[in-house]
């Protein structure tokens, strides 16, 4: 009796559809954190992450063929086979794995945390057509024919209306077009790059007017225009847009054709006027490893008081897998921060680098290379890249890294930086530049420069440690950080603050003649440092 009440629950086809439903949502969740499989493997005995994703879809291949047995009431014998003992057994396995599905996709989804499920997200977002299509085509095989007729006829009309829709929908979108964010200046070293995003993509172009002309400058590339991108990015010279009013415009592309295209409407922004900074006081705020914690970081930031420009020190987000990331975490964020009329300066994060949108972030944000000095007034700010934190070869990085290559490069060219007669800032996520133990000596030979420049301050962020190097009572226990510091005794070393959950740290640079001053407050606006210091 017991056998036949447990036979006849999970039989039913409520209970099955469910299950097929939990396993499909389950499996979808798992799936969608796929970036982090490669920390998953060495805990999942046996098969893996990728086998146990092989093993889920193989449980909603079961449950499918369970339903399907139940709705067609394929018989055993003289008997339906759903009314057997293997059935019943298939179907305890189905709603075994099915709940521990749903588990540990629950488990994943609360460990990974905050900054990691952005990317869950996203990669959900790209998913789902498939996912319906597969319960769409479940429902029409297995449970529409069971439908009376009436019915049938009726939501056969309704599915026909649905996906007619969104073929129209996929070729005449009906949404509005705008734009998302203040537009952000990056001054690159060599000019300013406007950048801004839209909620669809489209072209970008800055219009203002010069000397008594009027530019309408847009984002193209050899004479093509850029319209396949949120992010827009339009190359103008310091010239032209320092101290002026300047508007960003786009319009919408809908599809390019070889022969003709199909574009939308187009949207302008109200107008904005840039105020570099150029005397001998200046103020810049600094940022770095907010990892997607915005408000956090906007709560920081409103206790920092005024400021003149913005030095964004890196890690915005766990990655850069999609162009969204960078449209939250960098653009919006970064145009909130200068409201587009304060420039800014960017400095890539070890997180900034991974990814497949990764390759493509500097070209979307208008750099060439990512070491520039940049130059405000008397200052003159030595941005560099630090690139990865580990060996290329680290399992994290999944053989996509070459950045021992790229710091070798990147310090030829620091050799031949000339900053004579500037007071010398350095610019770097990772104080040591060459982070990995291979290249002590590449690390080394950065700082050998930073000195020959005359740099007396070094700001990076990556530590998640508000600090000033071995200053006012900091103890230095790492033995890297010692040699450094009595090698260097004249080049102040301040990590900026970042993230700790959604604990923030923002911090501010004013400049003058005499020295700079180093503050920094958290986001519950108590300041932890105030110091001064002489050039």
């Amino acid at each position: 009796m017991k056998t036949k009440t447990k036979n006849r629950f999970l039989s039913r086809v409520p209970v099955l559809a469910v299950l097929l439903l939990l396993a499909v949502a389950g499996t979808g969740v798992y799936r969608g954190i796929r970036a982090m499989w490669v920390f998953y493997d060495q805990n999942i005995p046996l098969v893996g992450a990728t086998g146990l994703f092989l093993v889920m879809l193989a449980n909603i291949a079961l449950l499918t063929a369970l339903l399907g047995l139940r709705l067609w009431q394929v018989k055993r014998g003289d008997k339906p086979f759903y009314e057997t003992k293997a059935f019943l057994a298939l179907a305890i396995v189905g709603c075994v794995m099915t709940v521990l599905t749903v588990l540990f996709a629950c488990a994943i989804f609360y460990i990974n945390g905050h900054e990691t499920n952005q990317v869950l997200f996203e990669y959900l977002k790209r998913d789902y057509p498939l996912t319906l299509l597969f319960l769409a085509a479940v429902f029409v095989l297995m449970v529409l024919p069971r439908f009376p007729k009436r019915a049938k006829i009726i939501v056969s009309v309704v599915l026909a209306v649905v996906l007619a829709g969104g073929l129209l929908w996929t070729q005449f979108p009906v949404k509005g077009y705008r734009i998302v964010s203040d537009p952000v200046v990056f001054d690159t070293g060599s000019g300013y790059s406007v950048v801004f995003a839209t909620d669809d993509v489209g072209t970008g172009y800055v219009r203002y007017t010069y000397n008594g002309t009027e530019y309408t400058v847009k984002q193209q590339i050899e004479g093509r225009l850029v319209g396949d991108r949120l992010i827009h990015a339009v190359a103008v010279p310091y010239e032209h847009l320092n101290g002026n009013t300047y508007t960003v415009g786009s319009t919408r592309v809908i599809e390019e054709f070889s022969y003709g295209s199909r574009l939308g409407k187009t949207v302008e922004s109200d107008p904005y006027t840039l105020k570099a900074p150029s005397g001998d006081m200046q103020s810049w705020l600094t940022v770095s490893d907010w990892h997607s914690y915005l408000d956090s970081a906007y709560t920081a930031v409103s206790y920092i008081g005024d400021y003149d420009g913005v030095l964004l020190m890196g890690d915005p987000a766990s990655g850069m897998d999609f162009e969204t990331q960078a449209v939250e975490n960098i653009v919006k964020f970064a145009g909130t921060l200068t409201k587009g009329e304060k420039p800014a300066v960017y400095v890539r994060g070890n997180h900034d680098t991974r990814g497949a949108f990764a390759d493509a972030l500097p070209g979307y944000l208008g750099y060439d290379t990512l070491y520039a000095v940049v130059k405000s007034g008397e200052y003159s700010f030595v941005a560099l890249s630090s690139g990865e934190d580990k060996n290329d070869d680290h399992v994290e990085y999944g053989g996509m890294d070459d950045y021992k290559a790229f710091r070798a490069r990147q310090l030829d060219w620091l050799k031949t930086v000339d900053t004579a007669g500037d007071r010398v800032i350095v610019l770097t996520h990772a104080w040591q530049v060459a982070e990995p133990e291979a290249e002590k000596d590449v690390s080394k030979a950065y700082w050998d420069e930073f000195d020959r420049l005359g740099a007396r301050l070094v700001v990076c962020g990556h530590t998640h440690r508000c600090r000033i190097l071995g200053y006012a009572g900091d103890e230095i226990t790492n033995e890297t950080e010692k040699a450094y510091h009595e090698a260097y005794p004249d080049i102040v070393t301040y990590m900026d603050g970042g993230h700790k959950g959604e604990a923030y740290i923002a911090s501010k640079l004013v400049l003058s003649p005499e020295g700079f001053r180093i503050i920094a407050v958290d986001w519950k606006g108590e300041q932890l440092l105030d110091e001064n210091f002489t050039w």
